[in-house]
């Protein structure tokens, strides 16, 4: 793809010292490649997701470690803390390499907060556009929309056993958490509810996190999501994205996302249309811009929307790495920000989907309770019985290729699958379940249990 946003990013970041504060020293490492080309001054990382796996761009870093074993959520919380109030020891650093207070903050999509220590944050997510991912008012939205969707009710969280009876439609219920405590993701505050005997341990367990919720039938099929871009004038909507969601008994568990799955042609086109509805929506109703994903759930039936999140999602990153050197979220900053990325919203979209549908990419990963050893790389097999190490730990050949490589680390593990062995048709949960259970001896992680729904398209391909 030729580089058509580098106007754009000079515009922006030339002569200019650029903060990237959020996620691991690894995360940044193409970021910096592009900042660097566009001509950014100087350039430092504030790491507030831990030191991660891999190495780091050469800049000026300072690392700050979430606690220990901390969930997906608590993650993110400790970084909008860090970012909307910085302790002086944060402060005093960025002082040192910024004395003049004006460097531009990019780098965090998740950040709510304007400035970073009094400077400028290119693109803060606005709080009407945070509301939206209350799973409790999503419902109006698509109704206004009108985007189809499974009937669903809100109520107070003790009354939630009594609605779940009349909503079940054979499979249980889904109970969501309404956003008291902020907006949640990854499943953390989402539980599906069978019988009776479950309700007591579910409302226990989401009293502490919420006071009202959305009751919705459980749908058996596909999770997966859509995402789009929105401008002033337009909205670019890209190809479907399989979320790679396996359970533990009746425990969601995300695992990751990747571009490997095709829906049937009518389903694909039934979620470009609900995203490009609900791009236009976005922008009518709170003034959107950006980046945003559907997340949901396919089935023979058609996409039944679950939740909405306006804002960059994991699925538009793995999109965008098949691609090229894309530097997506820069784009998604400069298109927040207001700014022309150099193409179009429809001339956007034809180059994203064209590429994506050539060029697959995903895999499964998890942020682990357990530590593990810290591996960089190291090669994969999916082998006819299980997952192995390719070529007992050495370099991958011929006999033994690598289906995928693992990065892992303490609270982390990952495995990237190899776009040339990977099927491209079915869901990759099975190839992500069976590589678990290899990981659960191998890394010591635990996470053996997992199981992979059905895929109701398989005998389609």
């Amino acid at each position: 793809m030729d580089d058509w946003w580098s106007t754009a990013l000079r515009d922006t970041f030339g002569g200019r010292r650029v903060i990237i504060a959020g996620a691991v020293p690894a995360a940044w490492n193409e970021h910096v490649v592009h900042l660097r080309a566009a001509g950014a001054a100087d350039i430092m990382i504030l790491a507030t997701g831990g030191a991660g796996v891999g190495a780091g761009p050469d800049v000026a870093t300072l690392v700050i470690e979430p606690s220990p074993g901390a969930s997906t959520m608590e993650r993110i919380r400790f970084e909008q803390a860090v970012l909307h109030s910085p302790p002086d020891e944060i402060v005093r650093v960025l002082d040192e390499f910024d004395p003049d207070g004006d460097a531009l903050v990019c780098g965090g999509f998740l950040n709510e907060s304007p400035t970073l220590a009094g400077r400028p944050v290119l693109a803060p997510r606005r709080p009407g556009w945070v509301r939206l991912e209350d799973k409790t008012v999503i419902d109006e939205f698509w109704d206004r929309a009108g985007i189809g969707r499974r009937r669903s009710v809100v109520v107070p969280l003790a009354d939630a056993r009594h609605v779940a009876p009349d909503i079940d439609e054979g499979h249980g219920t889904v109970w969501a958490a309404d956003a008291r405590d902020g907006f949640h993701g990854g499943a953390e505050a989402t539980r599906w509810v069978v019988d009776e005997s479950e309700t007591d341990r579910v409302e226990a367990d989401l009293r502490a996190r919420c006071d009202r919720v959305r009751v919705m039938p459980f749908i058996e099929g596909i999770a997966c999501s859509i995402h789009g871009l929105v401008d002033d004038r337009d909205v670019a909507v890209l190809r479907p994205v399989e979320m790679v969601t396996l359970r533990r008994g009746r425990q969601l568990v995300y695992t990751g996302c990747a571009t490997f799955w095709d829906p049937p042609d009518e389903i694909r086109s039934e979620m470009r249309s609900i995203a490009r509805r609900a791009g236009e929506q976005l922008r009518d109703d709170i003034n959107f811009r950006g980046t945003f994903t559907i997340d949901g759930v396919a089935r023979r039936d058609g996409f039944w929307p679950t939740e909405l999140n306006p804002r960059f999602g994991a699925g538009l990153n793995t999109i965008a790495r098949a691609t090229g050197d894309i530097p997506i979220l820069l784009i998604h900053d400069l298109i927040v920000a207001g700014h022309s990325p150099g193409l179009s919203m429809s001339e956007l979209e034809a180059q994203l989907v064209e590429h994506a549908d050539t060029h697959r990419a995903g895999g499964t990963w998890q942020l682990l309770t357990t530590s593990t050893d810290r591996i960089d790389k190291r090669s994969v097999t999916a082998g006819r019985a299980s997952w192995h190490w390719s070529n007992d730990g050495r370099t991958p050949n011929d006999e033994d290729p690598s289906d995928g490589v693992v990065s892992a680390g303490p609270g982390f593990a990952r495995c990237w699958f190899e776009p040339s062995r990977t099927p491209v048709g079915p869901s990759v949960a099975e190839r992500a379940a069976a590589f678990w259970r290899f990981a659960e001896p191998e890394l010591g992680i635990g996470d053996g249990d997992l199981v992979a729904p059905s895929d109701p398209f398989t005998s389609s391909h």
